[in-house]
């Protein structure tokens, strides 16, 4: 197997899903040469294509010894490169709609997929049109989902001697990044929809929140988290109100609330109501502009920058770290018929990036066992108006056993095993210890402290294993004045800069609608366990460190070079592009009914002005005439939408070759006809639950005719003795012990 030095990966220009794709492998050694022109602006660029060659035309011996070979469209359908029949390369194709299904044809922006995935509904002032959420995100996470392709493929290439083509498309890959959005919606009947400036789902405060010098995020979602912002800012006494017998009742009267909390943080510095709510560990942050960023004490202390070309540019989204080397236990199971059979993956993560990472694991192959914590999944008893307020349980009832009919915890549980060990005990520490020799990925998410409160913390691990990889997801890293801090991807947004780049003109910072450092970070974990495996055989044992936060700004690389080269913060435009024009959401026929619609070229200008009928004289108006009587087209534009219904007007545009998508609410996606047609969504038969749906790996790999099945998600504690038995050796004396001891459990405790 190569040293992934030796990889050789050939970029051909596109779109900055692509180039984020290579620049992955750039990053991380590969040798990675891009071809042709792409259509990227100059600050993405900057960013995006630091450590890369660059061939006007491929030279025929660099594609005959490309082991990678990505090929990207950032608006429309892609055509790919004709390539000789002896190429042993992995070929990566990305793009808007991916290589079949119904819409495979379809044109796209980030508004009309953020549109069509179901996450502009719950963006914005319920008021108001929807928002289009942070720029590039559905092709920066379809440029990793495209990397983790590529590193699953050449695992195979190197077992089974079989070539893949990986076929990304980011339309699917957006559409699987939502949280808990289709779990509330089948269990508990909520259509989640947007919220005004604050996060959409449950908790109050869980908001954007002016200071006196700048805005603050504040995620208190838990009961005790916003009791404690009530004794902190001397506001208790709103739970005398008669209204309120719980203060998750403020979640129904957010203005009781915001009437009271808002003229005390307008008094306060934002920096210094950060340190007191953190003080009081309620997961707040300041909400920092892109050149706010720049001089962001946690990153300075933590080196995080680096300088490019006389840009400062963000480090890398994970860090590496050799303990000792040694030989890996584990090699690659030849015998498995996936990328990833024969890894073995010990889970102590918690609520969405980690355990997303470790599933997506188990999807390409690995065994994953969850190892929960005894009152990991809740109490045993859950209140009518916790199950209520969370839409978390099937048809709002907790039943017997509520515990195992969470949706969060189900979801992220799929294709998993399930091992319930106390940590907090000796011996719960020690029967762990002997699950790490036979394990090849330990995956946690605690803050800094935990593992190593544990006594089992990187040198430990090693010091059992040398060849265990050990990931730890702390939000702010193991370092830095923030490095105790609660993070939560709610707080983490906004101090990253989302907030800052989304919202209505004149008002921002505004929240997103769902928390993007979450899925951020656990796609850019799966990324850097790959790369780890596949060094693995030469290096032995790694930590690998990927702080939260600094995995979200990797996302804004080519914002943060933009408001450098301009020397302030981008405008905020809303739903329009910086150069695309028209590009807006319009109102449509029915209730809360919009279509998203982004206008690129002058030929599909044209056949809109048709179609809609407008004046005559607009027909030839360029871009530049269009940006200037922006609002009249808008204005014109939003009449004639009107009266059509969303669907059918998105197919209509589309097929005269306009971008657009209708705004969709997550029923509508989960009845996704492309969606369907790319078994992008799988039908799970789950234990005292019944059936659901839900979104798999938007990752496809040519030759698998029926993609594996994934199994339900274990019940609490079910493969507790099989674990132990097979992973740890355990006795079945030493089990019953550990039962009687209450260390290893199947129930919460009372």
């Amino acid at each position: 197997m190569k040293r992934f030095a030796e990889l050789s990966v050939v970029e051909i220009g596109g779109s900055i899903a692509g180039a984020y794709c290579a620049k992955l492998f750039a990053d991380n050694g590969a040798r990675v040469s891009r071809v042709g022109a792409d259509q990227l602006t100059v600050a993405q660029r900057q960013y995006l294509h630091e450590g890369k060659g660059h061939f006007d035309v491929p030279p025929p011996e660099l594609l005959a010894a490309a082991d990678v070979i990505i090929e990207s469209a950032p608006y429309g359908p892609l055509t790919p490169l004709e390539l000789p029949d002896s190429t042993h390369a992995v070929r990566v194709r990305i793009s808007p709609y991916g290589s079949s299904g119904p819409c495979a044809s379809w044109r796209a922006t980030d508004a009309t997929l953020y549109a069509h995935s179901g996450h502009m509904l719950m963006v914005g002032d319920p008021d108001r049109e929807p928002l289009s959420a942070p720029p590039h995100h559905p092709s920066y996470a379809a440029g990793m989902c495209g990397f983790i392709g590529a590193m699953g493929a050449l695992f195979d290439r190197e077992r089974h001697g079989r070539l893949h083509e990986v076929d990304v498309s980011m339309y699917e890959v957006i559409s699987a990044l939502h949280q808990v959005t289709d779990m509330r919606y089948q269990f508990g009947g909520d259509i989640l929809r947007r919220m005004g400036n604050r996060y959409t789902g449950g908790g109050q405060p869980n908001a954007m929140y002016e200071c006196s010098d700048g805005w603050v995020a504040i995620s208190a979602s838990t009961q005790a988290q916003a009791e404690m912002v009530l004794t902190v800012t001397g506001l208790l006494h709103l739970l005398d109100d008669p209204r309120i017998s719980s203060v998750m009742d403020l979640q129904s009267y957010p203005e009781l609330l915001d009437a009271h909390l808002v003229p005390w943080l307008k008094a306060r510095p934002m920096d210094e109501v950060a340190e007191l709510f953190q003080a009081a560990r309620i997961p707040t942050a300041p909400a920092r502009p892109m050149t706010g960023l720049l001089h962001d004490a946690q990153l300075t202390a933590r080196g995080f920058w680096r300088q490019v070309d006389g840009f400062t540019v963000p480090g890398r989204p994970f860090r590496f770290a050799d303990i000792q080397g040694g030989d890996a236990r584990f090699a690659l199971d030849h015998g498995g018929s996936e990328p990833l059979s024969g890894v073995r993956v010990l889970d102590l993560a918690r609520v969405w990036a980690g355990p997303l990472a470790a599933r997506l694991l188990a999807e390409l192959g690995a065994e994953v066992i969850q190892v929960e914590a005894p009152g990991g999944r809740g109490p045993r008893q859950v209140p009518d108006s916790r199950v209520r307020a969370s839409g978390m349980y099937p048809n709002n009832e907790a039943r017997e056993r509520p515990w195992n009919r969470n949706g969060h915890q189900i979801k992220y549980g799929l294709h998993k095993q399930s091992l319930v060990l106390d940590l907090t005990q000796p011996d719960g520490r020690r029967t762990f210890e002997r699950l790490v020799p036979n394990s090849d990925v330990v995956i946690e998410n605690y803050s800094p402290r935990v593992m190593p409160q544990f006594g089992l913390d990187e040198h430990r691990l090693h010091e059992l294993n040398p060849g265990v990889i050990y990931v730890t997801m702390p939000g702010y890293g193991r370092s830095g004045p923030a490095m105790n801090w609660v993070a939560y991807g709610t707080s983490v947004d906004s101090h990253a800069g989302l907030s800052h780049l989304i919202g209505y003109p004149g008002h921002v910072p505004w929240k997103c609608g769902v928390a993007w450092p979450d899925p951020i970070a656990g796609l850019h974990a799966v990324s850097a366990i790959l790369i780890a495996l596949w060094r693995r055989p030469e290096e032995g044992g790694l930590t690998i460190e990927l702080a939260q936060f600094e995995s979200t700004l990797a996302v804004v690389g080519d914002a943060l070079v933009e408001a450098q080269m301009r020397g302030e913060d981008a405008p905020v435009l809303g739903n329009r592009h910086p150069v695309f024009a028209p590009q807006g959401v319009y109102p449509t026929a029915g209730d809360d009914g919009w279509i998203a619609v982004s206008v690129f070229d002058d030929g599909p200008w044209r056949a809109l002005c048709e179609a809609a009928e407008l004046p005559a004289e607009w027909h030839g108006f360029d871009v530049s005439a269009r940006r200037v009587r922006h609002d009249e087209i808008d204005q014109a534009l939003a009449s004639w939408t009107a009266g059509h219904e969303h669907v059918e007007l998105a197919r209509r545009l589309q097929a005269i070759g306009v971008a657009s998508a209708p705004v969709v609410d997550i029923a509508e996606l989960l009845a996704d006809e492309q969606l369907a047609a790319r078994d992008a969504l799988v039908e799970i038969d789950q234990p005292e639950v019944g059936h659901f749906v839900t979104p798999r790996s938007p990752i496809h790999f040519s030759g698998v005719q029926d993609r594996p099945p994934l199994r339900h998600a274990a019940l609490f504690g079910e493969h507790n003795r099989e674990v132990l038995a097979q992973v740890g050796g355990l006795t079945g004396g030493e089990i019953d012990a550990l039962v009687s001891a209450g260390i290893v459990v199947c129930e919460p405790p009372a």
